[in-house]
């Protein structure tokens, strides 16, 4: 009587395992089962906006569900990155993260979330590089007149900035730097604001991540000088790369990814993935990518989980090393 009894028990048991395996299996088939929040960790308006816009469209085309973008500014987008680790694991919110979470992570004293613990990778998507702009009517009509302007009053001129531990203010130290010239540090909230202030001719010169400046350089309200990369890029190929100008090899190439809440299933993260790879592989999202200055570099989440885990560990050692600080 106890075995028959066991061996029942065995087999219910077993009828719910498989029950609850194929229960599983059919939510990930029919994820998402409504809408998705898309949070973008930076102000309307700028690169990262337009990015995580293109982005949420491919998404709503391939999954017949809104995606709402949810703009959440603040800490050069840690504040965003802390709303996506404390939101329902459930695969309906994800977020854009980026380089720029690194480097601010690194140079908080008490960061409100840590991207490589607290978030789970889906996709790396794109890597972008940084351009160094000037207004249109600059006496800078070139790199090496810039740094010469830098060098005959040194400190009195600024540099603009998305805020602090972002691309643009690393890359600004980093040209300072590799350039022996000093400038000051002007952090604004968003570049778009500050772009604003380079056209205006308050601030003097950026070194912008090219997703934040492409169309403003395409309509001839921003100048370009040179790109702080290896090489030219398809998005502004009259713009030459630093080691074309004999400057000191500063490159600063930035990284796009999608991630999630840590709990979030591996299964729906591939899921996500896998429709994620669809959009930026598409050919009519690629060219708008393309525009922004976004080359797509797609991963799925093991690789990009050691890019963020490498890159978290990267800037925590620079940020030691150099001191660089929040102003």
């Amino acid at each position: 009587m106890v075995i028959r009894w066991f061996t029942a028990l065995a087999a219910w048991l077993m009828g719910l395992t498989a029950h609850a395996q194929a229960n599983a299996q059919t939510n990930v088939e029919a994820y998402p089962t409504r809408n998705i929040r898309l949070i973008v960790p930076f102000g309307a308006g700028g690169g990262p906006d337009a990015t995580g816009r293109q982005l949420a469209q491919g998404l709503s085309e391939r999954t017949k569900r809104n995606v709402i973008v949810d703009n959440r500014p603040g800490a050069s987008g840690l504040m965003g990155m802390a709303e996506l680790a404390r939101a329902n694991a459930d695969g309906h919110t994800i977020g854009t993260v980026s380089v720029s979470q690194a480097v601010i992570q690194a140079m908080a004293a008490n960061p409100p979330v840590n991207i490589a613990r607290d978030l789970a990778p889906v996709a790396h998507l794109f890597r972008q590089y940084t351009v160094l702009v000037v207004k249109p009517d600059s006496p800078a009509r070139s790199a090496r007149e810039l740094i010469q302007l830098l060098r005959d009053k040194p400190a009195f001129h600024s540099y603009a900035s998305g805020g602090n531990g972002t691309p643009a203010h690393l890359a600004g130290e980093l040209f300072l730097s590799a350039n022996k010239v000093q400038a000051r540090h002007i952090p604004y909230k968003g570049m778009m604001a500050a772009v604003t202030d380079i056209i205006r001719g308050d601030v003097l010169f950026a070194c912008s991540v090219t997703s934040n400046v492409a169309p403003l350089i395409q309509g001839g309200r921003l100048r370009a000088l040179g790109l702080l990369a290896p090489r030219r890029i398809n998005t502004f190929p009259d713009v030459p790369a630093f080691p074309e100008l004999g400057l000191p090899d500063v490159d600063v190439t930035s990284w796009v990814g999608m991630a999630t809440p840590m709990a979030t299933s591996p299964a729906v993260r591939q899921r996500l993935s896998g429709l994620l790879r669809d959009i930026v592989e598409d050919a009519t999202h690629a060219k708008a990518f393309g525009v922004l200055g976004l080359e797509v570099a797609y991963q799925p989440m093991e690789p990009f989980g050691g890019v963020i885990q490498t890159e978290v560990a990267r800037w925590a050692r620079f940020v030691k090393e150099t001191g660089l600080r929040i102003d």
